[in-house]
């Protein structure tokens, strides 16, 4: 059944007013906008906010299941097809791998104090 004018309207207030919030930096009452009920919105495209909202601000496990609750009720859905893909893949990273980062960043600042040395010599 299609959305009365009236849901439609309610479900463009909460994005705007979630958006609005994130925006400010204020993650957690953004997501509760769109987590009126306590549990996840029935509506698919605040669904998709919310998990898009918990994603940016970290929590992989949660976003994880909104992804697989938004796939499960659209199951042609792409961009839930990636997330799934991309935070799957991200939790199953080897534990060395944040080290990457600072690996390189030390490095080049060896070199850097290396090549300053030699300079000044």
């Amino acid at each position: 059944m299609p959305a009365s004018p009236t849901d439609s309207v309610g479900t463009t207030l909460n994005l705007a007013k979630a958006l609005a919030l994130a925006r400010s930096g204020q993650m957690k009452a953004a997501q509760a906008v769109l987590t009126t009920s306590g549990g996840a919105p029935d509506d698919p495209i605040e669904l998709h906010a919310l998990a898009a909202l918990v994603t940016s601000a970290g929590d992989f496990s949660r976003a994880l299941t909104l992804w697989r609750q938004l796939l499960q009720r659209e199951p042609r859905h792409a961009e839930a097809r990636r997330m799934i893909a991309a935070i799957e893949l991200w939790q199953i990273r080897p534990s060395w791998y944040g080290f990457i980062p600072v690996g390189v960043a030390t490095l080049g600042a060896v070199l850097l104090v290396v090549v300053l040395l030699y300079a000044l010599s």
